[in-house]
């Protein structure tokens, strides 16, 4: 097990900068880790006080007198070399360094100097200027952020405010977090690296990624490791700073230097990843690709009962590379039956008024019986009869009939749909909610499909 590696498997964690103090950060990591219920020991650094939220604190790291695995660092800029020495002579393997001050305030100097430190005794470093790490699995939580669900998406990135953002998403959804490192100004460890570590870690469905720039050296490592874990799972990145704000904005946040955006966006498709432009197209993208355990083998169909919406939606895909072509005539003649003659049948597929959970059910159950269909979107804009919640159990039992083995997306829209959503998101069924969100999760699904198809046959 590597040094980096060794923090799946954390089993003691000290605070340095614990303080009971309300707001302070050095508090509220150690409540979230209490509140998480971190079942190994937690050990509160701080020289000022005994006892901290009911746990013996100690006046330095050299002062534990049991192992400590992973660090917390939550002190001034000026004080974290001290503390990295007494990591190393401690034994540590990782130390997080949450104290901001250092290279994007102008201190690179004090930045090289905690990372020279460190590399005398092999200790790892994640940081500074982030907003630490969470294996929520183990309910370790030694950040500042609230405390997240647990769940399928690792997330990594710089900026620890977006990932925290689509924790919080992730969470209420009900598809939760795996694992999150905020990496901050990243003198050390590097997406690559965790990416790695997470190749082997069976919680993690889906790895999401957060860009502003890559230091030197890392783009190569990057791309080797992503080509390495696209065969197995899916990574999503969203690269930001691609404007002349956005490159300003990235320089003074981490320290960053932005690059050039199309030269990013081509080493990520070399590597296989999922491109997005936005926190909302990463949520969708990720609840999809989490929750769909086969991936399309075939044509996309849209059964709704709004034409509007099929319309739309269609647009969105063809416009991301995925045809929606015409039901085959077998396949209309059989679903025709169903329908009232001004009903449209060509793709979409929609049922007009005529759309009652029956019939969705029913047409369903067809669409994943055929061999022609690789994947359902079922869209449904409940009409003042049409009980949504109805729709939403059709939906389910239906596909729980066919095993899941084709891929669904649904699209709820309208007045009346918040405990179908509920309902579909409880028993994993994926929900979006924006036109292009549903096309996008969908169009991933194509992507990604031919991304293992490729790597498998090359």
């Amino acid at each position: 097990m590597s040094m980096l590696s060794s923090i799946l498997k954390t089993e003691s964690i000290a605070v340095v900068g614990a303080t009971p103090k309300e707001g302070k950060i050095g508090r509220l990591v150690v409540e979230n880790l209490l509140r998480a219920g971190f079942k190994g020991k937690i050990y509160p650094v701080n020289p000022r006080y005994n006892e901290i939220l009911g746990l013996k604190t100690y006046p330095s790291l050299r002062d534990i007198p049991g192992k400590v695995d992973l660090v917390v660092v939550a002190v001034p800029a000026e004080a974290v070399p001290n503390v990295v020495d007494d990591a190393v002579d401690k034994g540590v393997n990782v130390v997080v360094v949450l104290s901001a001050g250092f290279s994007e305030a102008g201190r690179k100097d004090l930045e090289e100097e905690i990372l020279r430190r460190a590399r005398r005794g092999g200790v790892r470093i994640i940081g500074p200027n982030c907003a630490g790490v969470s294996i929520p699995g183990i309910g370790l939580h030694a950040s500042f952020e609230e405390v997240f669900s647990p769940g399928s998406v690792a997330l990594l990135g710089q900026s620890g405010a977006y990932l925290t953002a689509l924790a919080e998403i992730l969470s209420r959804r009900g598809v939760g977090v795996s694992f999150y490192a905020s990496l901050g100004n990243r003198v050390d460890v590097g997406e690559e690296e965790l990416m790695d570590i997470l190749l082997e870690h069976d919680e993690t469905k889906v790895i999401a990624l957060y860009i502003e720039g890559l230091r030197e050296g890392q783009g190569s490592k990057l791309l080797k490791i992503g080509s390495k874990i696209t065969s197995y799972k899916p990574v999503i990145v969203h690269k930001a700073g691609w404007s002349s704000a956005g490159a300003r904005a990235a320089l003074s946040h981490t320290g960053s230097l932005a690059g050039s955006y199309h030269v990013y966006m081509a080493a990520f498709k070399q590597a296989g990843f999922i491109i997005v432009d936005d926190l909302d197209l990463m949520v969708d993208v990720a609840e999809v690709l989490s929750w769909n355990k086969s991936l399309p083998n075939g044509m996309p169909v849209i059964l709704t009962n709004s034409g509007g919406h099929g319309v739309t939606i269609a647009d969105h895909l063809e416009a991301m590379g995925i045809k929606v072509p015409e039901l085959s005539s077998k396949l209309k003649e059989t679903i025709s039956k169903l329908l009232p003659p001004h009903a449209s049948l060509s793709n979409p597929i929609d049922m007009l008024a005529e759309g009652t959970p029956e019939k969705y059910a029913e047409i369903l159950d067809i669409l994943l019986s055929s061999n022609e269909i690789g994947g359902v979107i079922v869209i449904h804009n409940p009409p003042p009869m049409i009980d949504a919640v109805k729709v939403a159990e059709a939906i389910v039992k239906v596909w729980d009939e066919h095993n899941r083995d084709k891929p669904l997306v649904t699209f709820f829209a309208g007045f009346n749909i918040s405990s179908a959503v509920k309902y579909l998101r409880e028993r994993k069924v994926p929900v979006t909610m924006t036109h292009r969100g549903c096309a996008k999760a969908v169009s991933s699904l194509y992507e990604y499909s031919e991304i293992v198809r490729k790597k498998r046959i090359g």
